[in-house]
């Protein structure tokens, strides 16, 4: 018989009674973790040891992400994600970065670099626009161009940001502000471990969860297909 296909976003259990999360907790019929246990243990086998120093890292920086609020117990978040990335880089001993951003976000790269070499990292940095490769190369009209004034117009060129930083060697790849698509194909393309310091949303000033937020009001017109 075929498994039910995970749902894990529709779950109605509350996340601390959750099955996955205690060791009494509860599940939905669908629920992954009671009907694929045997691929939920394949695969902690098959994990390579820098794949399971990897995660362990990642668990640990998870932890220190959050302070307790004494004397209440409470758990509460205590750092930036830029501050979690140059500790997890810390942690995992990496020297050289990679910073791979939209020219969108320059003056915020221009931030990061500056942040990640205080640090003590040595940082490449690769825009989208590298490569001057012009969009008409890509079968482009220039009705197609973001200026459609603009008789040329260089295309974003994720596979040689990542040719960059996979040339000077970098331990770790940040990604900053990348449009859709062009994420994937860095992700793609780039050989060492990646890491996202921020998405790129135009409307919403890079915070892309601003929408699902206003799901109920502003964005209620998400309820129905787009057009």
């Amino acid at each position: 018989m075929n498994k039910p296909q995970p749902n894990c976003a529709a779950c109605a259990i509350d996340i601390n009674e959750r099955f996955c999360m205690r060791a009494k907790g509860r599940a939905p019929e669908d629920c992954p973790s009671l009907h694929s246990r045997e691929l939920a243990e394949a695969v902690f086998c098959d994990t390579p040891p820098d794949e399971m120093e990897f995660m362990r890292t990642a668990a640990i920086q998870e932890k220190e992400g959050y302070a307790s609020r004494e004397p209440y117990n409470d758990i509460i978040p205590s750092k930036p994600r830029i501050v979690e990335i140059v500790e997890f880089a810390r942690r995992m001993a990496y020297k050289k970065l990679g910073l791979i951003f939209c020219g969108g976000l320059r003056a915020e790269a221009d931030i990061a670099k500056q942040i990640l070499e205080t640090n003590g990292f040595n940082v490449v940095s690769a825009m989208c626009k590298a490569g001057k490769q012009p969009k008409s190369s890509f079968g482009l009209s220039q009705s197609q161009h973001v200026d459609v004034t603009a008789a040329r117009e260089s295309i974003c060129n994720p596979a040689f940001q990542a040719a960059l930083a996979n040339q000077a060697g970098v331990d770790f790849n940040i990604l900053l502000g990348l449009c859709v698509g062009h994420d994937t194909l860095a992700i793609k393309h780039l050989k060492a471990p990646i890491t996202v310091l921020a998405v790129k949303d135009r409307l919403l000033g890079h915070s892309p969860l601003n929408a699902l937020y206003m799901y109920h009001s502003y964005c209620s017109y998400l309820k129905k297909p787009l057009p």
